[in-house]
């Protein structure tokens, strides 16, 4: 994928690893291994590495240390968000802001515990991104939104504005601000919240690795 995706120059990731996983209990689900000796915010990171994009971002909060000791020796930068407790707006924020201050173009935002996002998802937001970058433009799945989202640099004035657990699709929208809806695969939706989700996600990996 990574020697013919077509994207926009200058072009950012920044991955979302803040939140406390409130709905798994006791445990980071971040930290929890995907795989044997990989836990589930490497593979992610991992996966936006490998699309060569110019920069990985990583937003940190909850258990912060343990999630850069998780990602020792890969070259992503860490960005910390002091306000995680508040909801992802502050890590997108936060990340948006870091990007943007550097010269990235526009940023791919990927939630943390999507290990298993199609590569696919990924290659269609940016491949749209390339006719018209300055348009934020969603992965979608039959109407829902889905995964990657792409913003560019000119939105973060409108990521600002973000309180909470809000996303930004519909502050875009009240905006009257273009966006562009892209259909993916089922699989661009499935994040890992439950303990229910953890094992689907081990299972999906498991049959993937064959």
């Amino acid at each position: 994928m990574t020697a013919d995706l077509r994207r926009p120059d200058a072009v950012a990731a920044v991955v979302l690893a803040a939140g406390r996983s409130t709905r798994m209990g006791a445990e980071n689900k971040l930290l929890l291994e995907i795989e044997p000796g990989v836990p589930v915010i490497r593979r992610t990171v991992e996966l936006a590495l490998d699309c060569s994009l110019d920069t990985v971002f990583v937003v940190t909060g909850h258990e912060a240390e343990h999630v850069c000791r998780a990602l020792e020796g890969l070259p992503c930068r860490f960005v910390h968000n002091p306000d995680y407790a508040n909801g992802l707006s502050g890590s997108v924020r936060a990340g948006f802001r870091q990007a943007v201050g550097e010269g990235a173009s526009g940023v791919l935002v990927m939630l943390g515990d999507m290990p298993s996002l199609p590569k696919e998802a990924i290659a269609a937001v940016l491949e749209a991104a390339v006719a018209d970058p300055d348009r934020a433009v969603q992965a979608t799945h039959a109407g829902k939104p889905a995964h990657p989202i792409w913003l560019p640099a000119r939105l973060v004035i409108l990521a600002d504005r973000l309180e909470g657990d809000r996303g930004l699709r519909g502050l875009i929208a009240e905006s009257d601000e273009p966006m562009l809806d892209v259909e993916v695969e089922v699989a661009a939706t499935d994040d890992i919240d439950t303990p229910q989700d953890f094992a689907r996600a081990l299972e999906r990996s498991s049959a993937a690795r064959g």
